[in-house]
């Protein structure tokens, strides 16, 4: 197998897994609060990287950066907050395509927050994705619910933390990101989760158990697929959740995707796939020059 057919495996598996955790979310909010089964992702994630951590003996911990590396964190809990109540309220085909709207926002964001230039192609296939995203808001008030406008909310904010991710990949290593990512979101909701907590039964302690461990398997198959292939080969197939989230909403939920939801899901997966191709391009450009 190729190492551009191995990353689009690793790709699937991650898309495997976002939906399981997306279904987790969605059971174990009929009966628990978002904070709470926020707070037990972030645990399960901190619990499966601290081991590796202490098995180098803390050499990873070890940053110049810690200011960043908290406010990533925070960005983190606040995104992850907002889109796990978007999960429990909406259809979960349209809480997963609102959410591919990150990359839309990144682009916008690298401009400024990171001095990157956009040319006019780029520009016109981000106002595309942008009006894909109005899309599936919908025009008819009667469709419309406020927490879509969280999950684009969740987006922007997850796409700032997407740009210091990008900012601290310079300087450290994704382990030593990883850690403390772990560390400063599962702190910060811990209050939150508090306020809230009611003791799991074994059926919502399964669920809490299935969020936190997919969530923490969907991050480690992403590194390991664009570790292994092209990331414009690799990030198509990231689309492919999107499949799998809709199906998991009919056949678990009886959830049917409304007509808004298909068509701003094609155009912004146009968009964004069309962005990705670009930057591949660029990036081969460059890397002859």
């Amino acid at each position: 197998m190729s190492d551009n057919l191995r990353g689009a495996a690793w790709i699937l598996a991650s898309c495997a897994a976002a939906t399981a955790m997306m279904i987790g979310v969605r059971g174990a909010s009929a009966t628990l609060h978002p904070l709470q089964i926020v707070f037990c992702r972030f645990l399960v994630g901190f619990l499966l990287v601290l081991p590796f951590m202490l098995s180098r003996g803390g050499e990873l911990m070890a940053t110049r950066r810690m200011p960043l590396l908290v406010l990533r964190g925070i960005l983190g809990f606040i995104a992850v907050s907002l889109g796990f109540y978007c999960v429990s309220v909406l259809p979960l085909v349209t809480a997963a395509v609102l959410f591919f709207t990150a990359p839309l926002f990144v682009t916008l964001l690298a401009m400024p927050l990171l001095g990157e230039r956009a040319d006019w192609r780029r520009m016109v296939a981000t106002l595309c994705g942008f009006l894909g995203t109005v899309v599936v808001l919908g025009l008819d008030p009667g469709g419309f619910h406020p927490a879509m406008l969280v999950a684009v909310g969740a987006a922007v904010i997850f796409a700032f933390s997407l740009i210091i991710g990008k900012t601290l990949a310079a300087t450290e290593r994704p382990v030593t990101i990883m850690f403390y990512f772990s560390v400063v979101t599962m702190v910060a909701s811990a209050a939150p989760a508090a306020l809230v907590w009611q003791t799991p039964n074994s059926n919502e302690t399964v669920l809490l158990t299935v969020v936190g461990v997919f969530a923490a398997g969907r991050v480690y198959f992403d590194i390991r697929g664009y570790a292994a292939g092209e990331a414009g080969f690799v990030a198509p197939f990231g689309y492919f959740r999107i499949i799998l989230v809709g199906a998991a909403g009919y056949l678990v939920f009886a959830e049917v995707p409304t007509a808004n939801a298909l068509v701003g899901a094609a155009i912004i997966i146009v968009s964004t796939l069309y962005i990705a191709e670009r930057e591949a391009r660029r990036g081969r450009t460059g890397a002859q020059m």
